[in-house]
C-alpha cells in the first residue's frame, strides 16, 4: 500500500507502510496531518485513516503512540512529558528514556535527524575501507622488507607465514580501528566525514564485546552475496543484518 501526506500544503510521496509508521513515530505525520492511499475517498486526518478509514475515534480520546506510531485509546496508554504511550510498548519507552535516547516530534528514536541512509553508509564504509585498506597495506610492507631482509621468504614456507602474518595483524588493525573511534567518537572515521553514529537501538554507546561482535557479523551480511548490507535500502531503520543480529543502528547527526 502506497500513502501520500500533506506538509505545508504540498504532497509528498508515495511511501510504503513501513515508512509511514517510521514517520509517525518521529512526529513528522501527527495525528492531524492529512494523508490518503488508494481506496480512500478523500484526504483525511491520519488519526482517521489510521482507524481503518472509517469513522475516527475522538481526538480527545485517541492518541499517537510514541513507539509504535499507531492509534489507541488513551484509555490504554500512558501520558508522559506531552507523549502517549500504549501499554504493550511502556517497558521498551521507558527503557529508552532510562538510556538517554533523544526524544523527538511524539518519539524516542535514537538520534535527532533519523537513520542513516543506504548510499551514507556505503560511501562511509568505503572511506574506512580505503583507510584500513591503506594500513594494512603499509603493514604487509614493512613485514615482507623484514622477512626478506632476514632471508625467511626464502624458504620454502616463507610467503604462507607472511599471509598468515599479515592476515592477522590485518585483522587485529581493523578490530582495533572500530574500537578504538567507536568507543570514543560513537563512529568510525567514514562514519564521521558522513554525519553518521553509530548506537543501540535504545540510543546508549556499543560495549567493547559489542563492537568486535559486529565486526564479525559483517561477514554475514557479505557472504550472502551482499544482500545483508542491501537489507539497509528497503529496512524502515535502514538496518543491514549485522545491524539487526547486533541491534545496533545508524543514525544521522546532521
Amino acid at each position: 500500500m502506497q500513502w501520500y501526506y500533506d506538509v505545508n500544503g504540498q504532497r509528498q510521496g508515495p511511501i510504503a507502510q513501513a515508512e509511514l509508521e517510521s514517520l509517525v513515530a518521529q512526529g513528522v505525520i501527527k495525528p492531524e496531518t492529512r494523508v490518503w492511499c488508494t481506496g480512500m475517498k478523500d484526504w483525511a486526518p491520519y488519526a482517521q485513516a489510521a482507524a481503518g478509514q472509517g469513522a475516527a475515534p475522538a481526538e480527545n480520546d485517541s492518541a499517537v503512540c510514541a513507539v509504535s506510531g499507531k492509534i489507541y485509546p488513551k484509555s490504554q496508554m500512558v501520558h508522559y512529558e506531552g507523549r502517549w504511550i500504549s501499554a504493550e510498548h511502556r517497558d521498551e519507552f521507558f527503557q529508552r528514556v532510562r538510556e538517554g535516547a533523544p526524544m523527538v516530534g511524539a518519539a524516542t528514536v535514537p538520534g535527532p535527524f533519523g537513520y542513516g541512509s543506504f548510499l551514507q553508509r556505503f560511501c562511509a564504509s568505503f572511506l574506512d575501507g580505503l583507510i584500513v585498506g591503506l594500513a594494512n597495506f603499509l603493514v604487509g610492507l614493512v613485514v615482507g622488507a623484514t622477512m626478506g631482509a632476514s632471508g625467511m621468504l626464502k624458504s620454502s614456507a616463507g610467503p604462507i607465514l607472511l599471509q598468515v602474518i599479515v592476515q592477522t595483524l590485518g585483522l587485529a588493525l581493523g578490530i582495533s580501528y572500530h574500537i578504538y573511534f567507536i568507543r570514543k567518537h560513537d563512529a568510525t572515521p567514514g562514519k564521521m566525514a558522513l554525519g553518521l553514529k553509530l548506537l543501540r537501538s535504545d540510543g546508549s554507546k556499543l560495549s567493547v564485546g559489542r563492537i568486535i561482535g559486529r565486526y564479525f557479523s559483517h561477514f554475514l551480511s557479505a557472504i550472502i552475496l551482499g544482500i545483508g548490507y542491501i537489507m539497509a535500502a528497503f529496512d524502515p531503520e535502514r538496518r543491514a543484518l549485522h545491524d539487526r543480529v547486533c541491534d545496533t543502528r545508524v543514525i544521522k547527526t546532521k
